[in-house]
């Protein structure tokens, strides 16, 4: 039973505002691109991970947690927490392209990519033992325990992890429905109404981090991001106002709705509120009337009145 969904990815979004409104021929354009890739990659791991839980037909009494984020010394985040009768399993989703060598001698991770490249990163081992530790302590605040797994999920069978320590616990996503059909059930340490208990103490000590306007990072100065109205269908920037429709010069689509994503994308650049003159200088309009009428037909808190009118997410 899915206790906590997994939410969609802020990160993901503050990247495609960037790849959006930053000039390609800016300095950071290539670290946007290189990080989206990575954030999507990631992202796409966790959906498989999820596609292959939700096929899995187990038997037993558990409660699945995506995302959790906690504090205990410092904050931590764990990819999804499933908790049985008989204790915790943690799972850690990775997708890394390339061979992955498991070091102990310093603990590490070298990432060896097709075209030779080594990349040393944080190893996942170590992260996974960073969590187990930092959720005993979290439970033992709580006068809790219970048992920890950690397990480490390979998202493609495509990945090559070499020298993982044989008492790791390790698997690919396609293999998750006959892991957890496997699981061994052990002796009850709790009744399913403490299950909830926990999985309600977790939900409500989650950790949620205010977002920050993308522009605060000097690496994004506002006034170097592209104004205009983007078009889904072709990635282009500069559609025009026609008969109630936003009209793309360069592939002909019509969209109704396109001034929405263009507003908000101004909204996690910035974090200030819209006017309607702000609103005419990034839909590139100069109508007044029309600004206040879209802004007034999006979801967003209105302050003020007449000239005076600011809007906020």
């Amino acid at each position: 039973m899915i206790w906590k969904e997994r939410e969609e990815s802020r990160t993901k979004e503050e990247l495609e505002v960037l790849l959006r409104r930053l000039p390609k021929r800016h300095a950071q354009y290539g670290q946007v691109e290189k990080d989206y890739y990575v954030e999507v990659a990631g992202q796409a791991g966790e959906e498989r991970f999820d596609h292959y839980y939700a096929r899995s037909r187990v038997t037993f009494p558990h409660l699945m947690l995506h995302n959790v984020r906690l504090s205990s010394f410092r904050v931590f985040q764990m990819d999804s927490v499933m908790i049985t009768r008989w204790g915790v399993y943690v799972f850690e989703v990775k997708n890394v392209n390339g061979r992955m060598l498991f070091n102990s001698h310093p603990v590490q991770m070298l990432q060896m990519k097709e075209d030779g490249t080594v990349i040393g990163r944080k190893s996942p081992l170590e992260q996974m033992a960073e969590n187990e530790w930092l959720l005993e302590e979290w439970l033992r605040e709580r006068e809790v325990l219970f048992p920890l797994r950690s397990v480490l999920v390979l998202s493609y069978s495509k990945q090559i992890a070499e020298n993982v320590p044989a008492t790791q616990p390790i698997l690919f996503s396609h293999q998750l429905p006959r892991f957890l059909h496997t699981l061994p059930v052990e002796k009850a340490i709790f009744n399913l109404n403490e299950m909830k208990a926990l999985a309600d103490m977790m939900s409500t000590a989650l950790v949620h981090f205010p977002p920050k306007p993308i522009c605060e990072n000097a690496r994004y100065p506002i006034k170097v991001m592209r104004r205009g109205v983007w078009c889904a269908a072709c990635d282009r920037i500069g559609m025009v106002r026609q008969y109630g429709n936003w009209c793309c010069p360069g592939c002909g689509v019509l969209d109704k709705n396109a001034h929405i994503r263009t507003i908000r994308d101004w909204f996690l650049l910035t974090g200030e509120p819209m006017t309607n003159r702000l609103g005419r200088e990034i839909l590139c309009v100069d109508d007044r009337r029309l600004v206040t009428r879209l802004l007034g037909g999006m979801d967003l808190n209105k302050n003020g009145s007449f000239k005076d009118s600011s809007y906020r997410l």
